[in-house]
């Protein structure tokens, strides 16, 4: 398992080197400055620990856990991306959705996530229950992202889409996986240090796919009517919510 785990590791480092070739190079990271500061973040961090693991074995398992427990909580940048792209045509809606995206994730952190990181129990086992925690925390946000879109019928580009997708696949994987491990200890963990990375690496490709070239952002009219297909009515409603909004804001 552990050939398999360097084999992935190393194939997320590709993926990842050629989004943000990619995006560098085609000036589509200035779109996207969040999720590619988390990008640049996980590529050296990862780099890192990989020559670790040859150079210096020694150091290697606090390197990782240290990383890891970083990631988890640099993750929340992909959300607020999200959240602000889907949002990106509703300036009022949009500083709304990222104040809720941070506030939701500061409380469900202090009620929830944090409680775990200090349990009468292995540290191991601590930090994989917090990064259970962590990642139901994600899910509930992206459930009520994804309630909103259905709701207001929001059409979703390509390159929105893709981050959704990407991040959802990676997510559903780890909520699955962390129990399995907490339940059967170390019978399990070796299938979860292959799946947690291969659904990464999915991930990454899938962003890859979507991010390849950056599609132009459905923009509504002052009329509430936008450029692709879309539910007229759920169309004011958001330009008349952010009309309403950003008067509110600005007095």
């Amino acid at each position: 398992m552990r050939v398999q785990g360097l084999a992935l590791t190393l194939c997320v480092l590709i993926a990842e080197g050629t989004l943000l070739y990619r995006g560098l190079r085609g000036g589509f990271a200035k779109f996207y400055p969040l999720f590619y500061t988390y990008l640049i973040y996980d590529f050296t961090t990862t780099a890192g620990v990989f020559a670790i693991y040859w150079l210096w074995p020694s150091l290697h398992a606090s390197a990782y856990w240290l990383c890891f427990v970083l990631s988890i909580v640099v993750e929340f940048a992909v959300l607020v991306e999200i959240s602000d792209h889907i949002f990106q045509p509703y300036l009022a809606i949009r500083s709304l959705g990222r104040a809720l995206a941070i506030a939701i994730s500061g409380l469900l952190a202090v009620i929830y996530v944090f409680p775990a990181i200090f349990p009468p129990n292995q540290m191991r086992k601590a930090l994989l229950d917090f990064a259970l925690r962590t990642s139901l925390t994600k899910a509930v946000l992206l459930a009520v992202l994804f309630l909103v879109i259905r709701h207001f019928k929001i059409k979703l580009g390509r390159n929105s889409a893709g981050l959704f997708l990407g991040f959802s696949i990676y997510l559903a994987v780890n909520i699955a996986n962390f129990p399995m491990e907490k339940r059967f200890g170390d019978h399990y963990a070796h299938v979860l240090w292959v799946a947690s990375p291969a659904a990464y690496l999915v991930c990454v490709v899938v962003w890859t796919l979507a991010l390849w070239k950056v599609m132009p952002l459905v923009v509504a009219s002052s009329t509430g009517r936008t450029r692709e297909e879309q539910s007229e009515q759920a169309a004011l409603g958001l330009v008349r919510f952010n009309n309403t909004l950003s008067r509110f804001l600005h007095k």
